[in-house]
């Protein structure tokens, strides 16, 4: 029924109201539904018997899922005791699919999926131990101690996933176009359990939830609510909490882009930490493409300025990055990322006596494998290369990983 129309052989009242309301049908092809009802609705404020314009406009509020309204419309053609037997039945068969429709998308009102994953992998440099082993300040030379080197250890990986959507009813009207609303949340636990360095392990709980509006044509947006705990050693380190808006539109042409920005506050657990609490500011976009051949490019930048309660732990940061996703075989593909971050900081550095300016490098390569039953393996290897103004944040890192993951 999205292409059905009611109208019957009668002619309409006047040529005026006549180019009303082809107008009104030509805006509802065109996808302008809210526009389409104004104008039927304004005909039948003069017209009040003009069935042939109640069920046009029972058709635009289908098309704009606003069932009730569409069905109430529906039935009081039906309820006239002067609409035609021919008319009255395909009104009957169209009452049915609302109906029908209306049933299903309330069966899939609230949709829940879930993972759990497990994996291994090795990592040389879990402590973020320093590229060099003594440092000359100002004549001094200062030597690192055995637990400051860097050290290498191997590491189990576990995650849980949860994430619900839900569908709001109906629609909302914006530039009189419908735009669908959804309500997301998720919830994701996991570990990274170092075998020897357990002072170490990572446990990251991450939490969000938030609003989508989605547009039937090019664009969808959102605001949502991003909390993240995180833990070292079985001790809490500290929480990050973000409000995260961003706005994102399609071509329809295979690219998509992206503008977002972010409101965020570190709040440190252990007091000796606290002096680095402070808000967070950053804007950012990112353009994604899909190629005929199914070749995914995606890059995007971020500018950001992170407050703190000392000069030396504010800074500023600009982090760009490049990935590609490649179809390689029947269910696999390649994947690698390539991304590289500079940030300033205010201040100096204790001891050194001198500002800090990081230049991270950091390259991720790897491969992925789906399998029946909703599985999935995933290989993957990361370098990172950080080059400081201060020696002792210099430091190089390789990590690899082989995770099994469990899709519900």
């Amino acid at each position: 029924f999205s292409t059905l129309s009611f109208a019957s052989p009668a002619e309409l009242p006047s040529q005026t109201v006549q180019e009303k309301f082809e107008q009104a049908l030509s805006l509802r092809e065109s996808g302008d539904l809210y526009a389409a009802i104004d104008q039927l609705e304004n005909i039948l404020t003069t017209q009040p018997k003009l069935h042939r314009a109640r069920l046009e406009l029972a058709v635009a509020y289908y098309r704009a899922a606003e069932y009730d309204k569409a069905s109430a419309l529906a039935k009081s053609v039906i309820e006239d005791p002067e609409t035609e037997d021919n008319v009255e039945q395909v009104v009957s068969i169209f009452l049915g699919q609302i109906e029908e429709l209306q049933q299903a998308e309330d069966q899939q009102r609230n949709q829940w999926s879930s993972s759990i994953t497990l994996g291994i992998g090795s990592d040389d440099n879990v402590n973020v131990g320093p590229s060099d082993e003594e440092f000359n300040i100002r004549g001094a030379i200062l030597r690192l101690s055995a637990d400051s080197k860097p050290k290498t250890d191997t590491f189990a990986n576990i995650g849980v996933g949860v994430n619900h959507t839900y569908r709001i009813p109906g629609t909302l009207s914006l530039g009189n176009k419908p735009v669908s609303a959804l309500w997301q949340s998720s919830l994701n636990v996991t570990r990274r359990d170092y075998k020897d360095e357990e002072d170490r392990s990572l446990d990251v709980i991450s939490g969000s939830t938030g609003f989508t509006l989605v547009s039937r044509n090019q664009w969808r947006a959102g605001l949502n609510l991003q909390l993240d705990q995180l833990r070292i050693g079985n001790e809490s380190l500290v929480l990050f909490s973000n409000l995260n808006p961003y706005f994102t539109y399609n071509d329809q042409l295979g690219s998509e882009y992206t503008l977002r920005g972010q409101i965020g506050y570190r709040g440190y657990n252990k007091q000796v930490d606290k002096n680095r609490d402070g808000k967070k500011l950053a804007v950012g976009g990112d353009y994604v493409h899909r190629f005929d051949n199914a070749v995914l490019l995606q890059t995007g930048i971020t500018f950001a300025d992170q407050d703190a309660k000392i000069e030396n732990q504010k800074n500023k940061s600009v982090d760009g990055y490049i990935s590609a996703l490649v179809p390689t075989w029947q269910n696999g593909q390649f994947f690698s990322r390539a991304s590289y971050r500079v940030t300033d900081y205010d201040g100096q550095v204790a001891v050194f006596n001198e500002a800090r300016k990081d230049k991270e490098q950091r390259y991720t390569v790897g491969v992925s494998h789906s399998f029946t039953g909703d599985w999935q393996l995933r290989a993957s290897a990361t370098h990172t290369d950080n080059q400081s103004s201060v020696g002792s944040f210099e430091f190089d890192r390789n990590e690899f990983s082989i995770d099994l993951t469990k899709l519900f």
